[in-house]
Order: structure tokens, then sequence, then C-alpha cells
């Protein structure tokens, strides 16, 4: 038994107009949506900690929460499950990747200054990059004793000091203790010691998350690029535009509901929407492929008779694909877990929106492409007369 019958006849181009208007202010919404609300960007472009946690014992999301936020100048911690909920794992988000806030940066340069003027204190400076590191200038030897209390004062924990140069110019550099063990001591405060134990830990800095989020915006660019050059290749350069902005409408569409619902946008979400990407294209091209077969078998048949034809011809393989897809899609949203919830919800509304653009935003922008250029021609013609 066929799924859908070979003679069915829907009409989709009859209809085009509605459904390009209706898809021209949900795009028109996402945009509005975007630049208003704009997008909240995860750890991996905006920067951040991120610091996966197992317990020995059931706790709270709220108390893990709470231990992290009593640490002075660390606030607005996102904690959410890791994995199963029996197995008591945890993600804790921190929108920094350095213990040393203003304030206590302000404090120690202070503390330094007022110690050490003497003996020529200067070119203070304090480094993220690869860990807490603080660097100053005297002029002569110190007591490195004394240098630890000063930093101690403004609640920082040197790990170790090393000394460079000659009298003069002396530099101390100061590798301080990281963000991730004072939220385990903060933890280890809430919970007791040994109740817990720091499975992994990941820092992204400001620049290094810019430079994420430049690349894989100019990935989802180049992937557009060349999609258009592919289809004006493997087809006719009538049928990219459509496509084109098909992809355009699927991505913008995805973007706007992630951006509305304040999900994290991150570099699982690039790669949704790049899959997203791949998989609109297929399908569109799909339909493109049965338009140019039916096109060369008939030259009787109205354009646009044959692209609705076609489309019907091709309805039930594109039912079926995105149904199964859909399926797997579901499985994930259900039972994947937090940590793929954003990746797994990208794909369901990418497939969706990827799935009505084949049909109603691609092949409907060929015709209209296709008629225009056909009135331009003709108007060309009949001024050569």
């Amino acid at each position: 038994m066929e799924f859908i019958r070979h003679d069915t006849n829907i009409g989709f181009i009859p209809n085009a107009s509605k459904f390009l208007l209706g898809s021209a202010i949900f795009v028109g919404l996402s945009w509005l949506v975007i630049l208003i609300i704009g997008l909240n960007y995860g750890i991996d472009f905006a920067g951040g900690t991120e610091i996966q946690v197992k317990f020995n014992n059931t706790v709270k999301i709220s108390d893990i929460r709470a231990a992290v936020d009593s640490m002075p100048g660390i606030k607005g911690a996102e904690v959410q499950s890791f994995g199963v909920a029996s197995k008591n794992e945890f993600l804790l988000k921190l929108a920094r990747i350095s213990y040393v806030t203003e304030e206590r940066k302000n404090a120690l340069e202070t503390g330094l200054k007022n110690e050490f003027e003497e003996k020529g204190f200067r070119r203070f400076f304090h480094s993220e990059s690869g860990g807490d590191k603080v660097e100053f200038t005297v002029n002569e030897k110190i007591d490195e004793n004394r240098v630890k209390d000063i930093f101690k004062a403004a609640d920082l924990e040197v790990n170790e000091i090393t000394v460079t140069g000659s009298e003069g110019r002396i530099v101390y550099r100061a590798v301080l203790t990281g963000l991730g063990p004072h939220v385990s001591a903060a933890l280890e405060s809430k919970f007791g010691k040994d109740q817990f134990q720091v499975l992994r830990l990941d820092s992204v800095g400001p620049k290094v998350g810019n430079e994420l989020k430049q690349k894989g915006f100019l990935a989802l660019l180049y992937a557009l690029i060349g999609i258009l050059i592919y289809i004006a290749l493997r087809f006719d350069f009538r049928f990219a535009p459509g496509a084109i902005v098909a992809l355009v409408h699927d991505v913008s569409i995805t973007v706007g509901i992630f951006s509305f619902l304040g999900i994290e946008f991150t570099i699982q979400t690039i790669a949704a929407i790049l899959t997203i990407v791949g998989y609109s294209i297929n399908d569109t091209i799909v339909v493109y492929d049965r338009i140019r077969e039916n096109l060369s078998k008939t030259k009787v048949k109205p354009l646009e008779v044959v692209v609705n034809e076609s489309i019907n011809q091709t309805l039930s393989r594109t039912i079926l694909t995105s149904f199964t897809t859909m399926m797997v899609v579901v499985a994930l949203l259900i039972f994947g877990g937090s940590i793929i919830f954003d990746f797994a919800l990208a794909l369901f509304i990418g497939i969706g929106v990827g799935t009505y653009s084949s049909i109603f935003i691609a092949s409907p922008i060929m015709i209209y492409l296709y008629r225009y250029l056909e009135k331009r021609g003709a108007a060309v013609a009949s001024q050569a007369k």
C-alpha cells in the first residue's frame, strides 16, 4: 500500500503566495527578536568556565548554586544536571575564567604599591591567559613572604613566585590559584570534604570565544556560498536563489526561536544549524531534480503545473524522510539529557521548517525568478526589434 497515492494533486503552487507572505512575516519577526533580545551566547562564545562535578549523594541544584554564589565577587552561576539524574552529576557554568575580580585586582595593586613604593614598584598587570598570573617590577629585591601576605589580604592565594632580572629592574611573577580550586572549596564548605569530585574543568577566554564566534558564523556563510555555487552548476542559476532563500528562512527561524526562548547559542548550535542546512538542501535538491526531469519530458504544460506535480510526486519521500528523522530527534530530546537538548531542539525546529521551505519557499521562488527573466528577455527582444 502506498503511503501517498501517486495521483495526489495538492495545490501547493496555487497557494504559494500565501505561504511566502507568512514565511516573510515569520522571518521578519525572527530578525526583530534577534536584534531586540539578542542571542544568549554560551561559554563557547562569551567565554567562561564549565565544571563537571559528581556528588556521592543526592543534592539539590539550588544548594549547589547557593554554594557557588557564596564566593565573594562570583555570582550568577548556572547549574544543570548532567546525564542520568541517578548519577548525581552536574554541570556548573560561570561567566568568568578568573577568580581575580576587579575589586580584588585593585586591592592587590594598592596593597603592593603601598608596601613596595619605596622599592620602585611599577608595571603591575594581571593576565588570565593560561591561568591567573600577576606580574610587577621593582628596583630591589623584596620579601616574598610579605608579597604572599598582601595577596592573601586581597583574598588571593599564590601557588608560585618566580623572580627574574637584576638590581634596578627585578620582575616578580606570581601564579595564583585559579577559579576551579575556589569553586571546589566553596562546595566543600557546603557539602563536606570528599563528598564530591571534579570530573572536568574547561575554560574559554573572551578573546578565544570571540574568535570561535566569528569562525562559526563564517563557516555558516561559506556553507551557503558553496551551496549557491553547487546548485547553479548542478542545475541552473535560476534554481539557486530559491534554495538559498529557503536556507536563510530555515536558519533565521531557528535562531529566532532560540533568541526568543533565551536558549544558549553555542558551538553545538552552530553544528546543528549546519546539519539543518545540509538536510534542507538535500530535500530541496530532490524536489529540484524531479522538476528538471519533468520539464525535460514535457514542453506543453505550464511551468507552475509541472512544479506542482513534481512536489506532489516527491511528497511521499519528503514526509517519510522527515518523519523518520524526527523520531530520532524526539528520542534525543526525551532521553538525551540536558547536554544535547539544545542541539536536538535546534534539529527539531530546523527539520520542520526545512521540510516546509523545500515545498513552499524554494520552488515558488524558482518559478518567480524564471518568469521574471522570461519577461525581461521578452522585453529586451522587443526593444531590439
